[in-house]
């Protein structure tokens, strides 16, 4: 993970690199299931997040924190000195939705556990098989008509494949940190997150007298 290398040799670094190779994980288990299932989500949808923000671990805030540092700095700075209150959004969202950008998600290359989840990921059953519910707000299709529970056999003889665990990829970011398994708000979690990254940076690079502060490595072009 690019966003680690301005922390190399410390916890922090491994900590980044631990969570991106958890969502990598992800976006790869999750890439058959969508070519496979009829339900993608629809252009400039963002309903999810409308009346929805996200409890998050401490390695998921420090993640989108790492991420905001590089690739939207000022945005960053913002969020650390003033936390949720220059939101874009209703006071009863995610307060990075920007209900004005038909893409809505502000740091969608950085966001949390759930937010990669949601819609494209199934959950246990007491058969302790995976299930799977389409999203409520994506219209029906002649495969996915139905709003309801599909078992892990319907799943396979529907599609060939069934969609990433939610409860597994949640146990395994859990696994990273077993010594504090509390979250908190999005809103509460990530400005302390980022003062905290910004704080080991300090310590890092000790600035000389009058130099600006160290800066992250240039972002990467996001891909299309």
């Amino acid at each position: 993970m690019k966003e680690a290398q301005a922390f190399a040799g410390t916890k922090i670094a491994d900590v980044l690199n631990a969570v991106d190779a958890l969502y990598t994980d992800i976006d790869k288990s999750q890439a058959e299931w969508k070519q496979k299932t009829p339900a993608p989500c629809p252009d400039g949808c963002g309903r999810c997040c409308e009346h929805f923000e996200p409890d998050v671990y401490e390695y998921e805030a420090l993640y989108l924190g790492a991420w905001l540092l590089v690739h939207k700095k000022e945005l960053a700075e913002d969020i650390r000195l003033h936390g949720a209150a220059f939101s874009l959004n209703y006071t009863d969202g995610c307060f990075l939705f920007d209900p004005h950008n038909p893409h809505h998600c502000r740091v969608y290359g950085g966001r949390c556990l759930i937010c990669r989840l949601f819609a494209h990921s199934g959950t246990r059953g007491k058969d302790m098989r995976v299930h799977w519910k389409p999203c409520k707000f994506i219209e029906g299709t002649e495969k996915n008509r139905e709003h309801r529970e599909y078992a892990e056999t319907e799943l396979i003889e529907r599609f060939g494949c069934f969609p990433p665990d939610m409860a597994q990829a949640a146990a395994r970011l859990i696994a990273l940190n077993p010594e504090n398994t509390e979250t908190r708000p999005l809103r509460e979690a990530l400005p302390a997150a980022i003062e905290k990254l910004k704080l080991i940076l300090r310590f890092l690079t000790p600035p000389e007298p009058n130099s600006p502060e160290p800066d992250l490595p240039s972002p990467r072009p996001l891909s299309a």
